[in-house]
């Protein structure tokens, strides 16, 4: 026993019963008297809730060739990232996607809500170390993938108009180019696109203008294409006679002296409506507007869908302008001046499925750019039908009309039109020049100017529609020479593609055993003059440079090919390792080698390896892998 007579046994077994005391105190607090708040506060701790990401749908074309679709990238917050795997092919139409993963544009913006699905909602509970308890965490609310959208386009045929367009672009130094394609039996578009475009995988590439679907959003005076709205006015209301001869008037024609005169061109003599159509007679056509009225001119014109929209939801597009007819008859000259295509303001959206009502038989369609819906597993949820407006026009009215085009290919201001390659192929159209008005100087700029072409392959049993636009061409201005030739490219590319043709033109140009039976891919013009001396292999070549680097079947060459050159960027294989998908396709894009690829993610391994030389006829592989 100590001096305090305190027994050091009984002191400690005291201090252990004391925490014992405490202990079981606490147990009893947390177990029993508060056990919801503290279940609250060690729930919090451990189980969070995150969002579950919903695969944006993809968008492809009618054969379901893929333009965009998602791809997971770890390394953003987004978790995704689209991808866009034509490049700036059909880029106007398909779109981009913001940097929050909503559509900006386009067919992305337009369908967003269809695309990009409904995220889900997963319940993680985690350790100590923030790692996730796999068997104790669950899915509350599964994520719905988003619909994939099909459109209407053709991948093939889109490519040949958007080549057509950047060749013509060059040729005629204008500012831009438009065309599309339609089917005037069901409304669907084929084909869509302006030059200049761009590239939405591009990072650095600013848009502007190039981003704008001219077909939809520009707003122009049609000029001479229009008359054909005027005939079929004048033809279907029985107001003028397609026999009525119309007495020359001379190169212009001044109605009272006080007013400003109308001209044609040249001196064409006395006409009667075909005629007036093949030569493109501006005094023809604003007498037939005079005797049609301005209200059923104004009728006729708005029953083709002039002045409205033609989509129910297309973003960004113009719905041009008609004037009522009392501003039509304000004065003596607005309601003439109308019928040969001025006065008026339209979309190149209207005007090709106004001359589609007329190739059809006179029905207005409406203009289809989707075709139909898918869900995830590819089972197709909505599938539109073509959708029939209105009969705008008799059938014998439309046939007349027809013939007039026809005419105006094979003998008026579209001879240049015509196809020596498709002899068989009796296109019919109208041409058409309007000079730019500008509304500063509130008068037409003679230097400034919108050609056109629109186009019928062939003028009868109809298969394409297809309007060229050219935006102020330089030299040859007028739509027979600049924006007719673009649309006879396009239909010599469309008739002698092979995924594309109608059978009767569906011929293998070269044969098989023939002198250039034979792969010219990555020969030097050297040697492929060699062998084309050796085996009498017509060839000709495009471009610069000392070696090919693709070639083509040339529709004017029998048993022969157009080459084209130019020079390797690579000669070895790049490292790719980390990349993402759209990057690397960025990369072996400028070196022109086939890309195979296997997983989602970063690239994790590459086939060729990264420094190895490159050879003719190599694929590159790519692995990927998302990180863990």
């Amino acid at each position: 026993m100590n001096k305090y007579g305190a027994d050091p046994l009984f002191i400690l077994k005291s201090l252990v019963l004391c925490t014992i005391g405490v202990l079981v105190w606490q147990t009893f607090d947390i177990q029993v008297l508060n056990r919801s708040v503290y279940q609250v506060n060690t729930k919090s701790m451990v189980t969070h809730t995150k969002n579950l990401y919903a695969e944006r749908g993809t968008i492809m074309d009618r054969n379901g060739v893929v333009f965009a679709e998602s791809m997971r990238d770890t390394s953003d917050n987004l978790g995704y990232s689209r991808l866009f795997l034509q490049g700036s092919l059909a880029s106007q139409i398909v779109g981009k996607v913001g940097y929050n993963g909503s559509g900006s544009m386009g067919m992305e913006k337009i369908f967003d809500d269809s695309l990009r699905g409904d995220e889900g909602i997963r319940v993680s509970v985690q350790d100590v170390h923030r790692r996730e308890v796999y068997y104790r965490s669950k899915n509350v609310v599964e994520a719905k993938s988003g619909l994939n959208l099909v459109l209407t386009i053709d991948r093939n045929m889109q490519e040949i108009v958007e080549k057509a367009l950047k060749d013509g672009v060059a040729e005629f130094m204008a500012t831009s180019a438009s065309a599309v394609v339609v089917d005037p039996y069901t409304g669907e578009i084929l084909a869509m696109a302006s030059y200049p475009t761009f590239d939405p995988n591009s990072k650095n590439q600013g848009v502007g203008r190039m981003s704008k679907n001219e077909i939809i959003s520009m707003s122009y005076e049609p000029g001479s294409t229009f008359k054909v709205i005027t005939a079929a006015a004048a033809l279907e209301n029985n107001a003028v006679s397609p026999n009525k001869i119309f007495v020359n008037e001379g190169r212009c024609w001044r109605w009272n002296p006080r007013s400003e005169k109308i001209c044609d061109t040249h001196v064409y003599g006395d006409m009667d409506m075909s005629e007036a159509m093949v030569q493109s007679s501006n005094i023809v056509f604003a007498k037939i507007a005079s005797e049609v009225g301005a209200d059923r001119l104004f009728k006729m014109a708005r029953a083709f869908g002039i002045g409205t929209r033609a989509f129910d939801n297309y973003e960004g597009e113009e719905s041009g302008r008609l004037l009522t007819p009392t501003e039509l008859t304000r004065d003596d000259r607005t309601l003439k001046t109308m019928g040969f295509g001025h006065a008026v303001s339209v979309t190149p959206i209207q005007m090709v499925m106004a001359y589609a009502a007329i190739a059809n038989g006179g029905k207005l369609m409406r203009p289809q750019i989707v075709k139909e819906w898918r869900n995830s597993n590819g089972d197709v949820v909505e599938k539109n039908k073509p959708v029939e407006l209105r009969r705008v026009v008799s059938e014998k009215t439309a046939a007349t009309i027809r013939k007039m085009l026809n005419r105006v290919v094979n003998s008026g201001t579209a001879k240049r039109v015509a196809s020596q390659k498709l002899p068989d192929v009796l296109f019919g159209g109208k041409t058409g020049t309007a000079e730019k008005y500008n509304h500063l100087t509130r008068s037409y700029d003679r230097n400034s100017q919108v050609a056109s072409f629109i186009g019928l392959a062939p003028s009868e049993d109809t298969r394409y529609v297809c309007l060229v636009l050219v935006d102020d061409p330089q030299g040859k201005h007028v739509g027979g020479l600049t924006a007719g030739p673009i649309f006879r490219r396009i239909m010599e590319g469309i008739y002698y593609h092979p995924a594309l043709s109608p059978l009767a033109h569906n011929l293998k140009q070269v044969k098989l055993g023939s002198p250039c039976d034979k792969d010219f891919g990555g020969m030097m013009v050297s040697a492929v003059k060699d062998y084309a001396r050796k085996h009498s292999c017509v060839v000709h070549f495009e471009g610069k440079g000392l070696r090919v680097i693709s070639e083509r079947v040339d529709a004017g060459l029998v048993n022969g090919k157009t080459l084209l050159l130019g020079d390797a960027v690579a000669s070895k294989m790049p490292n790719l390792q980390g990349l993402s998908l759209k990057d690397a396709l960025e990369v072996m894009g400028n070196i022109r080698m086939n890309v195979e690829y296997t997983g989602k993610g970063r690239v994790v391994a590459q086939e060729p390896k990264a420094e190895e030389a490159l050879q003719r006829g190599m694929i590159c592989k790519l692995t990927l892998k998302e990180k863990s």
